[in-house]
């Protein structure tokens, strides 16, 4: 009968404890949240309205330029940080949605290749595995500056740098001048 007292107080305890309403993991925004080497980078995110991007279940990687980052910028980034006219909103989310690829992306999994992917801002990002430390973004991108980081939906890499998109250089076609009368 003790048996089964004790087992009957274990299965309800353990029962309790899965209820809804228990501690569960950090999302990607949370756990930027939580971490003052990201302060600037969560200012940003709010003053750009996209929270929502970093807390959707599907998992993402982000790499996420740390304060130190934002205040190496020439000129600064107070221009990224609220309030924000529509035209420069959109811009910073460009850049935001450029720090972020589909799936949980570890870096040393990138270790000896060089790799391209799609980012959430709909262009394609160079990883370059073959530097050390691992490089997000070509040219004008960031050096991993730590550990990644792990949320319910993802992961959190940190960079030295604001990773910025590069276009392609295209000169367009010489046009024909209209002839002058």
């Amino acid at each position: 009968m003790a048996r089964l007292t004790t087992f009957l107080t274990a299965f309800a305890f353990l029962t309790l404890a899965a209820l809804p309403g228990q501690a569960k993991a950090a999302d990607i925004y949370e756990t930027l949240k939580a971490d003052p080497q990201f302060s600037i980078l969560v200012q940003i995110i709010e003053g750009a309205d996209l929270e929502w991007r970093y807390q959707d279940e599907r998992p993402r990687t982000v790499f996420a330029p740390v304060n130190a980052a934002f205040e190496s910028i020439p000129g600064g980034y107070e221009d990224m940080l609220p309030p924000l006219n529509p035209s420069t909103k959109e811009n910073v989310s460009a850049l935001l949605l450029y720090q972020i690829v589909p799936g949980r992306v570890r870096p040393e999994t990138l270790t000896g290749q060089v790799t391209s992917m799609t980012t959430f801002q709909r262009g394609k990002v160079m990883i370059d595995g073959t530097k050390d430390p691992l490089r997000y973004g070509g040219r004008f991108g960031g050096n991993v500056a730590g550990p990644s980081q792990e949320a319910s939906n993802g992961l959190i890499v940190p960079l030295d740098a604001m990773p910025i998109p590069q276009f392609e250089e295209v000169t367009p076609p010489k046009l024909d001048a209209p002839e002058v009368q």
